[in-house]
Parts: C-alpha cells; structure tokens; sequence
C-alpha cells in the first residue's frame, strides 16, 4: 500500500513538473534590493544582461528552454550585484531578485580611476551612474589597499576592521568622513568640524584609539573649543596629545 502512494505522488510531482516546463513565459518580475539606497543597477540593466542586449526572447519562450542558471550567471556579471535569484512559477513568469553591494569606502588613487571596498571587502569599480555616500580614503597607499580584496587578507582586514568601526558608529561616521593614509600606512583623520587633523597612526588598538577620540569630541573639545587644537595624535599609549 505504501508503494502505491509513492508511485502516485511520484506520478503528480512528474505531472506538475511537466506542465511546468511546457508553461511560456508571460513575464519577467524584476526586484532590486536598494535598503542602502544604492542604485547601480537598474531594471532595464538585468532585463538586458538575460536577454543578451535583446538577442534573445523569453517572453512568448517555453519554460523548458529557459535555463535559470545561465540568467543567474549573466546578472552577475554585473560588477555591483552581491546575489541573484532567478526562479519561474506554475503561472509562466519568471522572479529575478537582486541584491546589490553596499560600498563602504571609497579608495581615491592618484593617476588611477577610484574604487570603492564593499562592507563583504571586495573591491568594486566606480559606476557612471551612481556615486555612493561613504567614507572616503586617499592617500599614497591606496595603491596598494586596491590590489586585492580586504576582508581575507591580513594586511588589508586592519583598514577594513577601521573603515567599518566609524561607519557603523552613529557619532563617528558624520563626524569623521575622511582620512589619509601616508606612504607608511599611517593613517590622518580629517573631521568634518573643526580644523583639527587627527593622528591615529597604523589602523591597530582600535578600542583604545576610537575611545580617545570619543573623549576628544564629548569632553575635551566642547570645553576648550572646536578651533583650539589644529592637531591631535591618538596613537601613543595611555595619551592624547593636542597642539
């Protein structure tokens, strides 16, 4: 008896399949993932990247002749998109979900085009069409930072760990949106208010560092004011020292 309702619900799922497979495709539902209000990408762009520049029809195609696979492979090909879905239902419409990168820094390189570094540390192209709000780095090191990606390599995860301790710092990311990074790694703050250059040397002791500048700007600089010290070092230990 258990056999038989094996075999018949073996018999339905091979049914549904079936009439799946000879469904046509009516239409293409594309969704793209902008939580970070980034827009690199565009519907009309994932249309474009699964029909090859409309070299190639799935409305009107049958469903058995379209390989998810394949679409999913082309969409990532985008140099923005993180993840993609492709799926297709008993009504003959296929799904694309989308999900972007999130920049989370960007790499100015002197005689180079820019990169950003995604929050997952990969390096990431500039985009004609958008530019994303982020921290911005510069200096002679960069060149080397945007060899390769940051997260999984030991030099490049110190300035990854940095970058992502200010911007999910709801107090340090507006207040600190811009740093140099000199020929020796070191690393120059440049705050949005007041003209003072922050010295926080090699991106290392992080609680300790990020500790003294949260005392700079909660405690030291609102008594003494904003424009009192045009440079301050956080980087010796058990010290803060401003000029």
């Amino acid at each position: 008896m258990a056999l038989f309702w094996v075999l018949i619900i073996f018999s339905l799922m091979a049914f549904v399949h079936k009439r799946q497979q000879n469904k046509i495709c009516q239409k293409v539902n594309v969704s793209i993932d902008n939580e970070y209000d980034n827009y690199f990408i565009e519907n009309e762009d994932v249309q474009n990247l699964m029909t090859r520049n409309e070299k190639e029809n799935l409305i009107n195609n049958i469903h058995e002749f379209i390989n998810l696979k394949e679409l999913e492979k082309r969409i990532k090909s985008h140099g923005f998109v993180e993840k993609v879905v492709v799926s297709k239902d008993l009504k003959g419409q296929i799904s694309v979900d989308v999900i972007q990168y999130q920049p989370l820094v960007r790499l100015a390189i002197s005689g180079q085009a820019d990169v950003y570094v995604s929050s997952t540390g990969k390096i990431l192209p500039m985009s004609n069409r958008f530019t994303a709000r982020c921290m911005v780095l510069s200096g002679a090191y960069n060149s080397l930072l945007a060899q390769k990606d940051w997260k999984k390599d030991s030099l490049r995860s110190h300035y990854f760990n940095f970058v992502q301790r200010i911007t999910n710092d709801d107090f340090l990311s507006p207040l600190l949106p811009q740093a140099d990074i000199n020929w020796k790694g070191e690393i120059f703050i440049y705050p949005q208010v007041g003209k003072q250059v922050i010295d926080f040397g090699n991106p290392t002791e992080l609680d300790i560092k990020f500790a003294k500048i949260q005392l700079l700007y909660k405690k030291i600089i609102p008594t003494k004011g904003w424009n009192k010290y045009s440079f301050v070092s956080v980087k010796y230990k058990d010290q803060i020292i401003c000029e």
